[in-house]
């Protein structure tokens, strides 16, 4: 494994800035439009990736966060009508539960999507070319989020 050097430590606060100032501009082109923070549709987003119902963990491990931090967009997105939340019969867990994309939550994330596939397009993929995207997925895939390495 190469060592951390001033060129790898400039590279990864390069991306992490960059990151933050895209996610931000991404999250005010969705508040503009619609009212609804980036987070906000990330969760909505997730759930139709994981065929429109699934239980909060496996929600958080698809978004990379801890499981705890979805309780309140997940009330939130309740109280709006867009998700809705099932009691699963479940003999050893009787906390179980699983969230559900109501069809009003599926219809605001196509029309939101729309809006998100935009301004990411404008705000990070139409400045890269198809080598750049290449070498930005086989990045991603080399980091374990639990372990923190390769």
């Amino acid at each position: 494994m190469p060592r951390l050097d001033a060129a790898r430590l400039d590279a990864w606060r390069e991306l992490q800035s960059v990151v933050t100032e895209v996610t931000r501009g991404i999250d005010e082109d969705l508040r503009l439009e619609w009212a609804v923070p980036l987070g906000w549709f990330d969760v909505l987003a997730t759930l139709r990736a994981l065929g429109g119902r699934a239980r909060p963990q496996d929600v958080a491990a698809r978004m990379r966060i801890p499981a705890s931090s979805l309780s309140r967009r997940f009330d939130r997105l309740e109280e709006e009508g867009w998700i809705a939340r099932h009691r699963r019969v479940d003999p050893d867990d009787h906390r179980a539960v699983d969230i559900e994309l109501t069809p009003r939550g599926r219809t605001l994330w196509r029309e939101m999507n729309l809006t998100y596939r935009r301004s990411v397009q404008d705000r990070f993929a139409g400045r890269l070319d198809d080598d750049q995207v290449a070498a930005v997925g086989a990045a991603t895939r080399l980091v374990d989020p639990i372990g923190g390495g390769s």
